[in-house]
Formats: C-alpha cells, sequence, structure tokens
C-alpha cells in the first residue's frame, strides 16, 4: 500500500497543533488591558430596601356593637376629633323601650318586695305569740307547726323577690349598655381617615362567619410608620432599633429618618402565593409629616451593618475560581491504595496586580455596601486589585499579564 498519503495527512494535523499552541502562548503573552483600583480604607454600610406604604402608628376601625338604622352622623372624612367626640347615632328608640321595660318590671317587683316583707313580719310575730301560748299549753303543736311554715313560707317568698330584683337589675344594665352603644363616641384622638356608612343604612354587627359594619376609621397621624415587606434572604439581618432612611413617593426632594420597632415572625401568606416569602418589618418615623396621609408608597433603607473604617474591594472584582484543594482529615478516605482524595472546591477571591501580572488571591469578605465589600483577609492596604470590565475579569487566569487602562 502506498503510505505518502497517510504521512502527508499526520503532517497536516501536527502542523495545525503546532500553530493553535503557538496562538494560544502569544494571546496569553499579550497584555491584557483591564481596570484596577487600589484597596484603601472606608466606611460601608450594609442597607437592606424594601417597599411599603404609610401608616398611623395608631388605628382604629370603629364597628357597630348594636345593629340599627344609622340615624345621624355628626363627622365628614377628613375632620380632626377628639377622643370622647360624638361621631354618629345608630337608632337608639328600641333599645330605649327596652330599657323603661326594665325599669318598670323592677319597681313593680319592688312593690312585691314591700308586701312580702309585711307578711314576713305579720309571720314572725304570729310565730313568736304561739310559742308563747305553747309554752302555757294554749296552744296545740299543729297550731305550732302552721306558724313556723307560714314563717319560712314568708321568708322564703322575700328572699325570691330579692333574687329577681337583682336578675332585673343585671337585665337594666345589660339593657342601658345596649342603650350607650347606640351612641359612637371617638374611641381615640385622630382624623377620620375612612367614612363607610350613611344616613340610613343598616348597621350589622359582625358574627363567627360574617364581619360586621366597619363604620369609620380613626387614625392618629401624629405618629406616622412605614409599613415594608422585606424578602425572607434579608429579613434575617433585620432588628428592632436599626436606622432607616425613609423616601416618600409623594415627596421626591426630601429623606426621613426612622427606626426599626417590629420584625415579623410569621411570613405573609396571600391567596396567590408565590416562591417568595416576604415578612413585615415596621418602621417608626422619627418626626410627624406634614400633609402625609396613610397608604402613600415608601421605601425604606434599613441599615443592618456599619463599619468605619475598614479594608474594602469594589463589589465587581470579587470573583470565584475553581482549584483543587486537600479535604479535612476527617473527609479522608483510604482504599486498596491509600491516597487522600481530593476535590474541585470554589474559591472566592480578587485578581491583585503585581510586577505586570493578575495573582488570583483568596479573599475572606465581611459586609457588603452598595458598591464596595468589606474585607477581613486576603489583602494589604495599597494593594492594587483588577475591577473591571467584568469581560476581563471572567475571563483572566491566574499569572496573565496585564496592562491599566487608561
Amino acid at each position: 500500500m502506498n503510505k505518502k498519503p497517510i504521512w502527508i495527512a499526520a503532517g497536516i494535523v501536527l502542523l495545525t497543533a503546532l500553530l493553535v499552541a503557538a496562538n494560544l502562548k502569544n494571546d496569553r503573552a499579550k497584555k491584557i488591558e483591564v481596570e484596577t483600583e487600589k484597596v484603601v480604607r472606608r466606611g460601608i454600610r450594609e442597607v437592606v430596601s424594601a417597599s411599603g406604604s404609610i401608616t398611623p402608628k395608631q388605628k382604629v376601625d370603629v364597628s357597630a356593637n348594636r345593629m340599627g338604622t344609622i340615624v345621624h352622623i355628626a363627622v365628614k372624612e377628613g375632620e380632626s376629633v377628639d377622643e370622647g367626640d360624638f361621631l354618629l347615632q345608630i337608632d337608639p328608640v328600641q333599645y330605649a323601650q327596652t330599657v323603661e321595660q326594665f325599669r318598670a318590671g323592677i319597681a313593680a317587683t319592688r312593690a312585691d318586695l314591700e308586701q312580702a316583707a309585711v307578711r314576713l313580719k305579720q309571720a314572725e310575730q304570729e310565730l313568736e305569740r304561739i310559742k308563747g301560748l305553747r309554752e302555757q299549753d294554749l296552744a296545740s303543736s299543729s297550731e305550732l307547726l302552721k306558724a313556723e311554715t307560714e314563717f319560712e313560707v314568708a321568708r322564703g317568698k322575700r328572699k325570691t323577690l330579692l333574687a329577681r330584683i337583682r336578675e332585673q337589675e343585671a337585665s337594666l344594665r345589660s339593657g342601658e349598655h345596649d342603650l350607650e352603644l347606640s351612641t359612637i363616641l371617638a374611641p381615640i384622638s385622630g382624623v377620620v381617615t375612612r367614612l363607610n356608612v350613611e344616613e340610613g343604612e343598616t348597621a350589622v354587627v359582625g358574627t363567627m362567619n360574617q364581619p360586621g359594619t366597619v363604620l369609620l376609621t380613626l387614625s392618629d397621624l401624629t405618629g406616622l410608620e412605614v409599613e415594608v415587606e422585606v424578602d425572607e434572604t434579608d429579613v434575617v439581618g433585620i432588628r428592632p432599633g436599626q436606622d432607616a432612611v425613609i423616601t416618600i413617593d409623594s415627596y421626591p426632594d426630601t429623606t426621613f429618618h426612622g427606626v426599626v420597632t417590629e420584625v415579623g415572625n410569621s411570613a405573609i401568606r396571600t391567596a396567590r402565593q408565590t416562591e417568595s416569602v416576604d415578612f413585615k418589618v415596621v418602621i417608626a418615623l422619627d418626626d410627624p409629616i406634614e400633609g402625609a396621609r396613610p397608604g402613600l408608597s415608601a421605601t425604606a433603607d434599613i441599615i443592618v451593618a456599619e463599619r468605619a473604617s475598614v479594608l474594602s474591594v469594589p463589589i465587581q472584582s470579587l470573583t470565584i475560581r475553581s482549584g483543587d484543594e486537600e479535604e479535612d482529615d476527617e473527609e479522608k478516605v483510604e482504599d486498596d491504595d491509600p491516597t487522600v482524595r481530593r476535590k474541585e472546591t470554589d474559591r472566592e477571591g480578587v485578581f491583585v496586580v503585581r510586577d505586570g501580572k493578575a495573582a488570583f488571591t483568596v479573599v475572606k469578605t465581611g459586609i457588603a455596601g452598595d458598591r464596595y465589600f468589606e474585607v477581613l483577609s486576603g489583602l494589604d492596604e495599597n494593594d492594587v486589585v483588577v475591577s473591571g470590565d467584568f469581560k476581563a475579569i471572567r475571563t483572566l487566569e491566574d499569572g496573565d499579564p496585564v496592562k491599566t487602562a487608561k
């Protein structure tokens, strides 16, 4: 067979391989243009941002405790009231009649009680008289027994009437309470932020299965809060007492300050639950905001950690590279040929520029600000790290020659 074509093909493959290797070597020898930044000390603030709305610190939904027609409303939405002010009136006629009936019943029972007291006195006197005659053998034992029985009956009648009066007085107090509840007074001082009814409507009392009529809502706007929903990945770092910076859409050029007062322990469940789980966080605003209304959209930047002067690197400088590392002693496994297993692990670090080359350096980071990571170990002050661009950082390898972009 003619072996000449085979040798020609082998030569072409070898030549191609040599050309590829040469090109790769030339590419690696070519300096990669990168952006750099010095490692310096700076203040870093870690912030959790969340959106929500303005709510009053104290809000009361005034509901109907007694059923009836609303005959008079004395306030309007947006009006300020003081605690105890008259708000509205539910038709009191039925409750007033019930109270009069209870009072009349008590009066009648008291009259019966007076008569019972007279009969008891008479029975007591008759019993004493029969006892005296019996001692002189002028009355029989049956007459004495009859006198004693009449006395006990009279005394029992009086006790029954006293108990009935106590029962009627309890019913009267309940009736007076119902009558009192037909007049709705302000439970707190505040602003009528919602008025849900009009005169002539019927107020309905709530049950276990059916909510009652919410007549109106009173809100104390002297103390405002911001309720925001924080993602489950961020809420673990939030604690009561942490400071927050608030921005309100209706006040675009102003920031407000507040303090976290409440962190929800239960996730917010919705009828249509998504994959994301949120928790309610309440922030009390330090000062009142003139003209603010419940429901205004707001965004809170909660300061969860802060460092005054720490080594830092740009966020974009941090990258991950894979490399073989020996496992811990407890992870060593022996087989027929005892060896230490090696595994490929991800290492987090930055590229430090030394003598014109990029050296991958493992670092340990702390808190993260909006632009910088805190560096706990792995770097020294004034080290120069590669900070961009993204493509360069992604493709860099340890030892690649680099040059700083102008």
